[in-house]
């Protein structure tokens, strides 16, 4: 039996669609220096021309890198491995005044092509956007952003960008949990692939 949500309680139906795959995204300050946070609502919205959409919260108050890619139109989308979960989590975490979260993470900047914010060298891939559109979606703004510039590791990826398990274990979020000194999260294990064949329906199939 399936259990119905009540209208008030309706808002919480957007987590049956976890799990989520975090990024890291990078942006530039306003004083020029580099930014750095986690986001899950992020996917791809168009093969050819390559594009993204981000949501980042903008009600009841702006989140930081919001605010630097509404003033620069760009930003960069890092694709984390299991290996930096920890420090991924601390990046969604506030800072306090004068402190740099790319700094506090520890993680190497990767100088971009095309954009101002740096990539980060630990990721498994990297993708420099630019923004074409942005949309107010209710609490979060909608980014739409081309991809310019992309490029990614030979040993977590095959050349038909097959992900490499388990050289590459992708970062796969099912739920979090706010605790007094801290935050616990639950990931998914990613260890193995599981490859299925699936025929195409004959023509009298299709027909019917």
């Amino acid at each position: 039996m399936k259990k119905e949500f009540k209208k008030s309680e309706l808002y919480n139906s957007i987590f049956l669609l976890q799990p989520s795959r975090p990024i890291l995204c990078t942006t530039i300050n306003e004083d020029g220096t580099d930014h750095i946070s986690t986001f899950s609502w992020i996917n791809p919205v168009s093969h050819k021309p390559p594009r993204v959409a981000l949501a980042l919260m903008s009600k009841p108050k702006k989140q930081k890198s919001l605010e630097n890619i509404e003033r620069t139109g760009e930003f960069g989308v890092n694709v984390p491995d299991m290996s930096m979960i920890e420090k991924m989590v601390e990046c969604s975490y506030s800072t306090k005044f004068g402190e740099n979260k790319f700094d506090r993470s520890g993680f190497t900047r990767l100088p971009s092509v095309n954009i101002k914010p740096p990539c980060i060298e630990e990721g498994m891939a990297s993708l420099e956007c630019k923004v074409i559109n942005m949309i107010d979606a209710g609490d979060h703004t909608l980014i739409i952003a081309d991809i310019v510039y992309a490029k990614y590791d030979e040993e977590a990826y095959s050349p038909n960008l097959l992900i490499k398990v388990p050289k590459f274990r992708p970062v796969i979020h099912v739920q979090n949990f706010n605790m007094e000194k801290s935050q616990l999260h639950v990931f998914l294990s990613s260890d193995s692939t599981e490859t299925i064949e699936v025929p195409y329906p004959n023509k009298k199939e299709q027909e019917e």
